[in-house]
């Protein structure tokens, strides 16, 4: 069975860098969602996040996805994309129940027994075209062997860029690797919430901005205010969030000169992702904008990504 693999599996990461060219290389497009990892034995289906936690319970629809999709026991990786009203995915949506959500899968990594993630990337795509008959909310990601044609779709569509995988590339649970390097279109960074500065004006009921930060050898490193990217519904969810993280310590290491009396401290159990325009010497983001919460990463392995 596919369940012979170890469960639960730590998806593979890639390494962040500059467009690969050659012949080794094919191109697919980076979705803006969260990861996810399916194995389906029989009539059970399980889905764990990244960091492997059962969210099975939480997307009801995608048992029904998969099993219209194939008929086999397999382990799929792929990501769950939310849609917004022009049907481009966004990344804040994912999650609310009145928006709708697909599953896209990029990989597979075992079919009716026989584990693959030790064989080629390009096997494993032909097996998933093979074995996988995509059924709306699934479906398969699109490859190609034109870097420069993706880039200009995914930029003219909105999305965060590509990535580009060797077509040798075995699959290797829980590692960052070159064989795959993601190439973005915008600067992203996934960052611990550590506390939050009071609004004023308009925002005098809610926060002002988040008080942020990214781990350096186990410490918390503080990465600036994000001010911008909220809405009315994302203020309250966020605040309603925060009512049970409030705490006297301050999570940074060093303590942030702040406003005196203006910050509110939150136990660091929030990840969300911002994205920025630059790091700046003192190692802050400059001008981070945020996109979401990621209830698929620890906070404790959120570090600073190379750019």
């Amino acid at each position: 069975m596919a369940g012979s693999a170890q469960w639960p599996i730590a998806p593979m990461k890639a390494t962040s860098g500059k467009l690969p060219r050659g012949e080794a290389w094919m191109y697919e497009p980076k979705w803006d969602g969260h990861r996810v990892i399916v194995r389906t034995r029989g009539d059970r289906i399980e889905a764990v996040s990244s960091n492997g936690i059962d969210r099975t319970a939480r997307w009801p629809w995608l048992a029904e996805a998969v099993r219209s999709s194939i008929a086999a026991d397999v382990i799929l990786d792929g990501e769950i994309i939310a849609l917004d009203d022009d049907g481009r995915h966004s990344f804040q949506l994912v999650g609310r129940p009145d928006r709708p959500h697909a599953f896209i899968v990029f990989d597979m990594l075992a079919v009716d027994g026989k584990e693959l993630m030790g064989r080629p990337w390009r096997e494993r795509r032909d097996l998933l075209e093979d074995r996988v008959t995509p059924t709306p909310p699934l479906s398969i990601t699109p490859v190609t062997d034109d870097a420069d044609a993706l880039m200009e779709a995914t930029l003219a569509n909105g999305f965060e860029g590509i990535i580009a995988k060797r077509s040798d590339s075995t699959y290797l649970p829980g590692r960052r690797t070159p064989s795959w390097i993601k190439v973005k279109h915008r600067r992203e960074q996934e960052v611990v919430i550590g506390g939050y500065l009071l609004g004023e004006g308009n925002r005098s009921t809610s926060f002002g901005s988040l008080l942020v930060g990214v781990y350096e050898r186990q410490k918390l490193r503080f990465a600036g205010a994000v001010g911008t990217g909220f809405n009315e519904v994302t203020l309250r969810m966020l605040q309603a969030r925060f009512a049970e993280l409030h705490t006297e310590t301050c999570p940074f290491d060093p303590e942030p000169k702040l406003p005196r009396g203006k910050a509110r401290w939150l136990r660091p159990e929030l990840v969300a992702q911002v994205t920025f325009g630059e790091w700046t010497e003192a190692g802050s983001l400059r001008h981070p904008v945020y996109l979401g919460l990621r209830d698929d990463k620890s906070p404790k392995k959120v570090v600073r990504e190379p750019t």
